[in-house]
């Protein structure tokens, strides 16, 4: 009798072990979400305006993003479908993960894919009411990730799965409908088809994928709410957004992305970094390179340890010199307004440059870091482009109001850079160095969500 259960989990463990994953995921939803701020805003537009009213009125009066505002309005009136749904999701996130970068579903890779996940703040997803975060960033980035699963399988020389093909469209019109995934999508879709075509290897399946990317970047510039919100929320969030010049745009963008990702204390970036220098140490002997990939690492460890010092009780005046790892001055050069930019005072270009110097070391790091050349170059893409959409960000004067979440593009990139980092670790570990890693990461996972749901208050 035994032989026989240990041979069935034995045949059945990676179902019995996404089957667990997904029940976890729902006891989640079950227990972290409140209902609150936008579910109750679109729960209250449904009932007043209905469907169809709802939509043209913020069509002409708020947001381009039509498609998911319906489904938002559906699900704002059915909080346990959202609760089912979004565990499916937020399972579809790792397994469209694991598939992209280790190729196989398998137990071990699984859990490392569900450790790297757990590291994203999931908590961001109650910002502004849990159901119009998520179906406005967590649900748009994966149906975007599986609807680019076609390019996928001709960059790697397979046919089109026709079946996948026909589903990825939808998901597609569903996707693209929230701009910032859709710039991303539309970008790095449009460079890989020129590629493949120079390469004599693009196929013209391809190409509805790239028109629907198009049409809705389109309808998203020409939508008359957009244009009326930005005016309401200048005036609501940002006043002085209005004197803003296109460089002070720029720079606020910048500053939106390059101190919470270089200059803060936050674990997946902090992990992406020290993942860079281990192996891009190990791939080249070359010391200034190798203090280049060291750069982003060590300078954010070094800010993290002096956030934590504190003066003696003696407070002798004038200690505070000597505190040389102290960065509170971080938050005047990064304020709300960015770092005041100008080009006729050089002492201004200061924090600008630092972080355009710290990108610049992590894209060295990271080309470094793969043996094939092709994909440094396709991961260095792919960093750039989750930089440039929250550059954008600096060129709306909710910035800052939006929070976090919109940050959500970014962590998700970080996500993926570190798991082709792990998989182009782990082929250089023998089997004892890659139990120990896996299991490591694994009990971190663990514990990291443990620790997201303690801190839902």
């Amino acid at each position: 009798m035994n032989k026989k259960i240990n041979s069935f989990l034995i045949k059945n463990e990676i179902i019995i072990v996404i089957g667990s994953i997904w029940f976890l995921f729902l006891l989640f939803n079950l227990y972290m979400p409140t209902i609150r701020s936008d579910d109750l805003v679109y729960f209250n537009r449904l009932n007043e305006m209905g469907y169809l009213g709802a939509s043209i009125d913020h069509y002409n009066t708020w947001s381009s993003r039509i498609i998911i505002e319906i489904f938002l309005m559906f699900l704002s009136k059915h909080f346990l479908v959202w609760k089912l749904l979004n565990s499916f999701v937020m399972l579809g996130t790792i397994l469209v993960l694991c598939k992209y970068i280790f190729q196989k579903i398998e137990v071990s890779t699984f859990f490392i894919v569900f450790s790297i996940y757990c590291m994203i703040p999931l908590t961001v997803m109650g910002e502004t009411g849990w159901r119009a975060t998520t179906l406005n960033y967590q649900w748009p980035v994966i149906l975007a990730l599986v609807a680019f699963y076609p390019f996928y399988q001709i960059i790697n020389n397979k046919k089109i799965d026709m079946r996948i093909y026909s589903g990825c469209i939808p998901l597609l019109i569903f996707a693209a409908n929230q701009e910032q995934v859709n710039v991303c999508y539309f970008v790095l879709t449009s460079l890989l088809s020129i590629y493949l075509f120079l390469k004599n290897k693009y196929n013209f399946r391809l190409l509805p994928f790239s028109l629907i990317s198009l049409a809705e970047l389109v309808f998203t510039l020409t939508t008359p709410g957009n244009s009326v919100r930005s005016i309401q929320e200048v005036n609501r969030w940002f006043p002085q957004y209005k004197s803003f010049s296109f460089i002070n745009k720029i720079d606020l963008g910048i500053s939106s992305f390059g101190k919470p990702f270089f200059l803060d204390a936050n674990i997946i970036f902090m992990f992406l970094f020290a993942l860079i220098f281990i192996i891009a140490y190990s791939r080249t002997k070359n010391f200034y390179l190798r203090m280049a990939s060291a750069f982003p690492l060590f300078l954010n460890l070094i800010i993290f340890l002096g956030n934590t010092m504190n003066q003696s009780f003696l407070n002798v005046s004038g200690n505070f010199r000597a505190m040389v790892w102290n960065s509170a001055n971080l938050d005047k050069m990064f304020q709300k307004t960015g770092t005041k930019l100008a080009f006729l005072y050089p002492g201004t270009w200061l924090s600008t440059l630092l972080i355009m110097a710290l990108l610049i070391c992590l894209l060295i790091g990271l080309y470094i870091s793969f043996n094939d050349k092709r994909k440094s170059v396709f991961v260095c893409l792919i960093v750039l482009m989750g930089v440039c959409s929250r550059v954008i960000m600096g060129f709306s004067p909710t910035v800052w109001a939006s929070g976090m979440r919109t940050y959500y593009i970014l962590y998700m990139i970080s996500a993926i850079i570190i798991l082709m980092l792990l998989n182009e670790l782990i082929k250089s570990l023998n089997k004892r160095k890659l139990d120990f890693l896996q299991l490591s990461l694994t009990v971190i996972g663990i514990c990291t969500f443990v620790l997201t749901v303690l801190n839902k208050g």
